[in-house]
């Protein structure tokens, strides 16, 4: 049989092929990893669909492929499968398959369509346009009408560089617009690398010119006395380690912001710009920035209000070590409704945090230190946090995002109103 690459989820639809695990002509079986394939997401290991031979290898390591194109031909040894020409309208066989992301569900919205394109004035219809789900949005987020584009792909098929390229025929052009790109031959003023921008770094630069662009960013700023905070988490600090958890700050300040978000529900928000809702979600997910060797990602902390700090931080410990080691599930990036992201755990105090669209809000943590403040009519040294909420000014205003600021910083100055959850 023909192994086509599977939907992944969360709206992959190519990725670049890593190495294989098996060569041609070797006995696998069913479920038994054969490759890894890197996508803008995490580094997938993609389960064998049956046992069999290995008949043929279709795509090399540093090959991108897309969903449904043909990685392999698995087969028995007996009666050798040869390939066939890959047909678009060639439904791939209805059958899960494991890998370290868990079970790839059937996704049949992702199988391909044909839209009928409209009739010509000749009277004689266009060719049936042959696309996928995923670039059916793409072009039309970049409003690309499907039936005027022509696609480069097997049997006609359109691709995404295709409505990239529609898109840029589209608009009109203008003599006075200037070049893209740099100018200046950097190479003849010394030597220079060269690194592709691909991968998690290229899907970074993507969603944050997206949230640039598609949301009103402001950044509050205030301090947070922790100082009790830190009495209390020097006191139990042992009885954690004893339950193999390494206590930090991190799991009280999502409780606090948990309990800041159901008294504030627009800052758990997102404007869904096709209807125009605000779509205020109901449950709690909070992504947690994690600086890895490849850069930036955001594992989510799945419903923290239904957690004890001591499982939010074994949870913690678990999707950064994975996020880390390339380890991390799909299902482990997907869902987050708020992100927090601790820019002091290397070094710094206010940030300006860029919003993890299509959320509403996030919060940066700097650097806790000892200070010198007023309190009482007294100066004290007290530690304090420097914290940076930045939010979308389309659907919360500064004095609800600086209410909001204010329910964070109030739990996490009284610890016992923290624990006891008022």
């Amino acid at each position: 049989m023909e192994f086509r690459l599977p939907d992944l989820g969360e709206g992959i639809a190519e990725g670049e092929v890593i190495k294989w695990l098996v060569k041609e002509g070797d006995i696998v079986e069913e479920h038994q990893p054969i490759l890894e394939v890197e996508t803008d997401k995490a580094l997938v290991q993609v389960p064998s669909p049956e046992s069999g031979k290995i008949i043929s290898i279709n795509a090399k390591a540093g090959e991108k492929v897309h969903v449904g194109d043909v990685l392999c031909v698995v087969g028995s040894e007996s009666s050798p499968v040869k390939p066939q020409k890959e047909k678009v309208e060639q439904k791939p066989k209805k059958k899960g398959s494991v890998s370290v992301i868990g079970e790839l569900e059937e996704a049949p919205d992702e199988e391909e369509t044909k839209v009928e394109s409209p009739k010509a004035p000749s009277k004689q219809s266009s060719p049936n346009v042959q696309v996928l789900p995923s670039v059916r949005k793409l072009a039309s987020e970049m409003g690309v009408d499907l039936s005027n584009v022509k696609g480069s792909g097997p049997d006609g098929r359109i691709t995404e560089d295709d409505v990239r390229r529609g898109s840029n025929q589209s608009q009109k052009p203008s003599t006075t617009q200037p070049k893209t790109g740099p100018t200046v031959a950097f190479e003849k003023f010394g030597r220079v690398l060269r690194i592709p921008l691909k991968g998690i770094r290229k899907t970074i630069a993507e969603n944050m010119i997206k949230s640039l662009q598609s949301a009103a960013h402001v950044t509050h700023t205030d301090w947070v006395d922790i100082t009790n905070l830190a009495a209390l988490k020097d006191k139990e600090k042992t009885a954690a380690e004893d339950k193999g958890v390494k206590l930090t700050f991190l799991p009280f300040i999502i409780k606090a912001v948990v309990l800041a978000l159901k008294e504030y529900p627009y800052l758990n928000s997102s404007l869904d710009d096709s209807s125009g809702d605000i779509v205020i979600k109901q449950y709690y997910n909070i992504g947690i920035a994690v600086d890895t060797p490849n850069g930036l990602m955001v594992p989510v902390i799945k419903s923290p209000n239904e957690k004890t700090l001591i499982e939010i931080g074994r949870e913690i410990y678990r999707v950064a070590e994975m996020a880390r080691t390339r380890e991390i599930q799909l299902k482990d990036l997907q869902g987050g409704t708020f992100t927090i992201t601790n820019i002091g755990s290397i070094g710094g105090i206010f940030a300006t945090p860029i919003i993890n669209h299509p959320e509403c809000a996030i919060l940066g943590l700097g650097r806790a230190f000892d200070m010198a403040v007023p309190l009482d009519g007294e100066i004290r040294i007290r530690k304090m946090l420097p914290i940076s909420l930045s939010f979308d000014h389309r659907i919360v205003d500064g004095a609800m995002a600086a209410k909001f600021a204010n329910e964070v910083k109030r739990r996490l100055e009284d610890p016992d109103a923290l624990l006891m959850g008022y």
